[in-house]
This record gives C-alpha cells, sequence and structure tokens, in this order.
C-alpha cells in the first residue's frame, strides 16, 4: 500500500490550515467542497482542524 499524505493526520491538518489562510484572504472557499470526496474520519478531523486554525487567525487579528 503507497503511503498517502491527504489521509494522515499532519496531511489534514496542513489542508486546513491552507483553506484558513486562503479564507482570511478574502477568497471564498467552501470546506464543504473540499471534504467532499473524504470519508467520515477524514471529514471530521478537517473540519475540526480548520475551526481550530480559523480560531487561531480571529484571535491574533
Amino acid at each position: 500500500m503507497r503511503f498517502d499524505s491527504s489521509c494522515s493526520f499532519t496531511g489534514l491538518d496542513f489542508l486546513a490550515r491552507s483553506v484558513a489562510k486562503i479564507q482570511q484572504n478574502g477568497t471564498f472557499l467552501d470546506p464543504k467542497c473540499v471534504a467532499g470526496n473524504m470519508h467520515e474520519e477524514q471529514k471530521e478531523i478537517f473540519m475540526c482542524r480548520l475551526a481550530f486554525h480559523q480560531e487561531r487567525i480571529n484571535h491574533t487579528k
């Protein structure tokens, strides 16, 4: 089996942090579309990490 970083916690965290930064810059990016092909566990991790990074960005403003 080949390693796929998009299935790892680190890969999902990187993706969530990137989406949060893109949104901070004013670009509309629907997280549900980003998570569209993920299985349920990946979606849950991604959405939790996205909320975490959005919260951090809002506190640093």
